[in-house]
């Protein structure tokens, strides 16, 4: 043998060997299967509706549809219809999703000269909040929860003095796609808290 397929051999052994001690330590190369639900036999799984407690219409649909696209993209477990049909059932709880002034500004300081009170503060930046709490059953028993939240800014529209102005429109909608943003967070964050168990 030759002094560089010697060399070869030995990288290919050590790289090996890292493997299966990292592999002993808990940590999988990801694939499409997880050693949680093949430990729990969970095949398929069905996404419940999404309840929402919070004062945001419409953000328990965000979530579910987050939560159906996580796991189908997976590929380790199918999505079922029907709770009869599966082996885990995922419910969720919309805790919180709402938004409120991370900074502000005086309207003095946008407006344009003589518009509009100097004494008036108007929010620069808002802070979104998302909180949900999920649960993973199978087969009549809990086999995980947790609740989870995330947070993020985004900048607030103002247009002082502008006759028929949009700010407020323009607002929610950063609102919805920030909400958006969160849900996708939230979801992997749940889905990688479960896959951790094993």
């Amino acid at each position: 043998m030759t002094r560089l397929s010697i060399g070869r051999w030995l990288v290919f052994g050590s790289a090996l060997l890292s493997l299966t001690v990292w592999e002993g330590c808990g940590y999988t190369l990801r694939g499409n299967t997880r050693p949680f639900f093949e430990q729990n036999e969970i095949h398929t799984l069905y996404v419940a509706p999404v309840k929402n407690n919070s004062y945001k219409a419409g953000i328990e649909i965000t979530v579910y549809n987050a939560l159906r696209k996580r796991f189908a993209q997976g590929g380790y477990v199918r999505l079922v219809d029907s709770p009869v049909m599966a082996d885990a059932e995922m419910d969720a709880w919309v805790i919180d999703a709402s938004y409120t002034p991370a900074a502000i500004t005086r309207a003095d300081q946008i407006a344009p000269q003589g518009v509009g009170p100097d004494n008036v503060q108007i929010a620069s930046t808002y802070n979104v909040n998302l909180s949900v709490k999920f649960t993973l059953k199978g087969r009549g028993k809990e086999l995980w929860s947790n609740e989870l939240s995330r947070a993020k800014t985004f900048a607030a529209t103002t247009y002082m003095g502008a006759l028929g102005s949009t700010s407020a429109l323009i607002n929610e909608s950063e609102f919805e796609q920030t909400l958006n943003e969160l849900s996708t967070s939230l979801v992997t964050d749940a889905e990688e808290s479960i896959n951790t168990l094993f």
